[in-house]
């Protein structure tokens, strides 16, 4: 069971809270070097729609959920008047429904939290990303061993899953990357939130095997934190 239609409308508030208090602008900027055909993992409701960068071309989006499905519409569409085709698809990321390296750029955005299986989603992700594709990303992680931010996720971990659509606070999402075969170097960790069990942040680009060095240090440079 993906669809949570009472999480959906809670995380659809939400999400417009931070579009207006600086994730919007964070957003835009884990998306810059996104080009080309872009695969999202996890539409949501589709804010992410509304920060391409004018180097993408198509979007394909992965959404299980039907309210979520529906709550992004009105953004897909808006996309489509830009020119840009949008196609959303009734999947999973542990069975990504497209081609190998037919993907040029990944979108993972507060979705690895959630999924049934991490290391399946990311191996299906470098399956269908091409040599050099970037894998933007801003995930909220597992905290620093005896912070408070980790006393925090141990006490909500029992019951937060319940409240928040699956979502699991403490996952290790940079080690799953670099463990999947990614290129992590351009990935910062920071604290982005006020809410301390998703306080804890990863954000920046990995990228598929083959990257040029000089891309990837233009990525590892960029200062994060709204």
């Amino acid at each position: 069971m993906h669809d949570h239609p009472i999480f959906t409308g809670v995380y659809r508030a939400l999400a417009g809270l931070g579009e207006r208090a600086g994730l919007g602008d964070l957003r835009a900027r884990v998306l810059e070097p996104a080009r080309g055909r872009l695969l999202i993992v996890g539409l949501g409701p589709g804010h992410d729609l509304v920060h391409l960068p004018p180097a993408v071309t198509s979007v394909v989006a992965l959404e299980p959920s039907e309210s979520m499905r529906a709550a992004a519409r009105s953004r897909v569409a808006a996309t489509k008047v830009r020119g840009i085709d949008v196609e959303v698809l009734d999947a999973r990321g542990e069975a990504i429904p497209l081609a190998d390296k037919s993907i040029d750029s990944v979108l993972l955005a507060y979705v690895m939290c959630s999924v049934d299986d991490v290391d399946a989603t990311l191996a299906e992700v470098y399956r269908v990303v091409r040599p050099g594709g970037a894998v933007c990303t801003l995930e909220h992680v597992r905290a620093q061993p005896d912070s408070w931010h980790a006393r925090a996720q141990r006490f909500v971990r029992p019951w937060w899953p319940r409240l928040a659509g699956g979502c699991q606070v403490d996952r290790d999402t940079l080690a799953a990357l670099a463990k999947a075969g990614f290129e992590v170097s351009g990935i910062a960790t920071t604290t982005i939130a006020n809410l301390p069990p998703v306080a804890p942040t990863i954000v920046g680009v990995a990228w598929a095997p083959e990257v040029t060095n000089a891309a990837n240090q233009g990525v590892s440079d960029t200062p994060w934190g709204i």
